[in-house]
């Protein structure tokens, strides 16, 4: 670890806490968000010391900087201040794999943006607007994917696994993915219905209510 990746660190960690700070105003978490800025300040602090320990201090400053911030912030952020002392990459963005179409283009999109930002080597300028603008975007689609993973959470995983539905003395059966239901009785396919993506079980519910009546 030469002093350069120290002063790239201490820079971002430095940058990142300001931006914390402005955008704290207001907010909900603003006490939090706030503390999250002050352990970025420490992590500065620690990195311009450079004593003997100085590896260990930041180690246990991130880790606390990632233990006690609020569900709003996206830790994932704080990466990018370690990535210098590391030599390892910035994070990327886990697959949410979204079963929703539009789900899905947006995740390709924030992809998209985040290769970007990254290949772009904005975060290794020498000037501090620069670095500045690029934290703040590399915050912001975070904090989108954040939001993302909310929604797909709502709306169904590619991969997520049937729910079986039993109408209470019914020989209905619905079997829902996410956008589909399909219903049966006595074992024989009788519908396949394209539902909302965030249909809710009170809905699918009704839907079969509907056949049962039907029957």
């Amino acid at each position: 670890m030469t002093e350069y990746d120290h002063d790239k660190a201490a820079t971002r960690a430095r940058l990142l806490a300001r931006l914390i700070r402005s955008r704290a105003k207001g907010h909900p978490d603003a006490a939090a968000l706030r503390s999250v800025a002050r352990g970025l300040v420490r992590v500065a602090r620690h990195l311009a010391d450079d004593g003997h320990d100085t590896a260990d201090r930041v180690t246990r400053a991130l880790w606390h900087i990632r233990r006690s911030a609020p569900h709003s912030f996206p830790v994932d952020v704080i990466a990018y201040v370690s990535a210098p002392l590391s030599g390892g990459r910035a994070p990327g963005l886990h697959d949410l794999m979204p079963a929703n179409p539009e789900h899905a283009h947006r995740e390709a999109q924030l992809r998209a943006r985040l290769l970007e930002l990254t290949e772009a080597g904005h975060l290794d300028s020498t000037e501090e607007d620069i670095v500045a603008a690029t934290l703040a975007a590399l915050l912001d689609l975070h904090t989108g994917h954040a939001a993302l993973a909310e929604d797909v959470a709502a709306h169904g995983r590619a991969d997520a696994q049937p729910t079986l539905f039993h109408p209470h003395r019914s020989e209905l059966t619905g079997t829902h993915l996410p956008g589909r239901l399909t219903v049966s009785h006595h074992g024989r396919l009788i519908a396949e219905l394209q539902v909302p993506y965030g249909i809710t079980p009170d809905g699918i519910w009704q839907i079969l209510r509907t056949f049962q009546l039907a029957a």
